[in-house]
């Protein structure tokens, strides 16, 4: 994968406030992105920020309690052309879904995402440079990464 998937300019979106275990929509994120004072441009790298890693880090409901993006949510990510995207929870998707809309997205457009990032309230609503570089795994489909948003 081109190292440039992984480095360049990003915008974090504030997606707290949803029941959990409910999908987030198109028609959610494009309501938040009206309000919010960035708006996203093609090729950006979006990051979501849930408030899940906030609220729950450490705690066994990291894993259950956030809501995901929904099957029009995912589509919407293809449509605003979005490079990579990310999410401060275990999975982009619903923890109640059992067809992972967002994950099979990701692998019919190719579009790479993270998970588990942290610290994403230092960085809502704002634009900023992101820097996620994985470490190279053989015959991996994840690997870990050091996140980091490069400010001002």
């Amino acid at each position: 994968m081109s190292l440039d998937l992984f480095y360049g300019p990003a915008v974090c979106l504030d997606v707290t406030g949803f029941e959990p275990r409910t999908d987030i929509t198109a028609a959610d994120l494009d309501r938040i992105e009206a309000a919010a004072p960035v708006s996203l441009q093609p090729g950006d790298i979006l990051l979501l920020y849930t408030g899940t890693w906030n609220r729950f880090a450490g705690d066994k409901r990291y894993l259950t309690d956030f809501a995901g993006l929904g099957e029009s949510a995912a589509e919407w990510i293809v449509s605003r052309q979005v490079r990579p995207f990310g999410v401060d929870s275990p999975t982009p998707d619903n923890p109640a879904s059992t067809t992972y809309p967002v994950h099979m997205m990701c692998r019919r457009e190719h579009i790479t995402h993270y998970e588990n990032l942290a610290r994403l309230d230092e960085v809502v609503n704002t634009r900023f440079t992101f820097a996620g570089f994985p470490l190279k795994l053989c015959g991996a489909h994840g690997g870990p990464t050091r996140a980091v948003a490069l400010i001002g």
